[in-house]
Parts: structure tokens; C-alpha cells; sequence
């Protein structure tokens, strides 16, 4: 698994081959670290997902790597515009948001407003101009929200607390025995000391009156 220093900011590479005779790009990208509702929804710049953004950048970057920097541009001109790679790119937008809301979420025990980054392939039919996802070069990284922290320490800390007030209250419990049995034994042996004085006093009283 990548480090968290190589995903947490955007990232992209790319290659061109060619696959069944087409033309592919293999991009490879990182979201770099984002939430739900940044990537997916409304809170992201403009009000606009941005995983648009960060696609069209990807595919940007991908062609002018591939073809060099004046024709890549010049292909991705082409290609913003044309209906396929738009129609290609909604499909892998719903693809890849259902795949992170549906299974994503549950596997990472992700929550409302936590930071992940997503490590994704797409591939670019440059003929047919239309965008793939490759689900299977697909994985979440996922970093824990500071005040999951907190609750996580705070919870540590009141175990840790309820711990050591239960080793009290066990030692007090146990104390509390050891004095009630040493007080059965003191009042035993002070009912036996003073059946012993009324004893010796009516043996002495009996002396005297003889």
C-alpha cells in the first residue's frame, strides 16, 4: 500500500499503449485528501464536485505526457467537447460514487465528514474518445478524523479511570470484611471479658457476705 506522503495530495501518471489495435491511456491517479462531500457533492470548489476537476486535470496531464504537450492539448480540446467523453465521464463519476457510498463506506467504517483519498486507473480510448474506470486498480485510503481521536483517547482515559476505581472499591470492599470480621472478634471477646467481670464480681460479693 502506498504511503500516506506518496496519496495525500493529487497525483497522476500516465502511460500510452495500445491494446486489441486501440489507442489506450492507463491513467493512474490520487484524489489526494478529500471527503465525501467534496469529491462527490456540493461542497467542492464552485459548488461543483471535485471529481470532475480532478479528472479533467488527470486526462489533461495523462495526454500532454503522452503526446507531448502541444497535441495532448490540442486532444484534450477535442475531447472535452465531444458527447462520448462527456457521456464517459457522468458513467464513471456514478460508477466510482456508488462504488464509494455502497461498499467503500462499510469497509473503512468511513463517516460523515472524515478524510479519505481515492487511488483509482482510468483508461482513454483516444479513437473512441470515451473514459473507462478500472475498478479493479481501484483502493481507499483512509485517515482517521482528529476527533475520533479525542473520543478514542477520552474513552481510553475514562477505562482507564473506571479501572482503577474499581481496584479501589475492591480493596475498600475487602478492608471493609477484614474490619467487620475483626469487630465480631473484638465484640465476642468484650462479651466474654465482661460475663468474666460479672463473675468475678459476684464471686467476690459472696466472699465478702460469707
Amino acid at each position: 500500500m502506498p504511503s500516506e506522503e506518496e496519496v495525500e495530495r493529487e497525483s497522476v501518471t500516465s502511460e500510452l499503449v495500445t491494446e486489441a489495435g486501440k489507442r489506450i491511456i492507463k491513467i493512474k491517479l490520487s484524489t489526494g485528501k478529500t471527503s465525501a462531500g467534496k469529491l462527490f457533492g456540493k461542497h467542492g470548489k464552485g459548488g461543483r464536485p471535485d471529481f470532475f476537476r480532478i479528472v479533467f486535470g488527470a486526462v489533461a496531464n495523462g495526454l500532454r505526457s503522452s503526446l507531448g504537450s502541444e497535441e495532448g492539448e490540442a486532444k484534450f480540446n477535442e475531447l472535452r467537447n465531444k458527447s462520448e467523453f462527456r457521456k464517459s465521464l457522468n458513467q464513471v463519476y456514478k460508477d466510482i460514487r456508488d462504488w464509494f457510498f455502497n461498499e467503500a463506506i462499510k469497509q473503512y467504517n468511513i463517516g460523515k465528514g472524515d478524510v479519505f483519498a481515492i487511488l483509482t486507473e482510468l483508461d482513454l480510448d483516444l479513437d473512441a474518445g470515451e473514459l473507462k474506470w478500472v475498478r479493479e486498480n481501484s483502493q481507499v485510503i483512509y485517515w482517521v478524523r482528529s476527533d475520533k481521536i479525542r473520543v478514542t483517547e477520552s474513552c481510553s482515559k475514562v477505562e482507564e479511570e473506571l479501572r482503577k476505581l474499581k481496584e479501589d472499591y475492591d480493596k475498600l470492599r475487602e478492608e471493609n470484611i477484614r474490619l467487620r470480621n475483626q469487630n465480631e472478634e473484638l465484640s465476642k471477646k468484650l462479651a466474654n471479658v465482661k460475663a468474666r467481670v460479672s463473675e468475678l464480681v459476684e464471686l467476690l460479693g459472696n466472699q465478702e457476705n460469707s
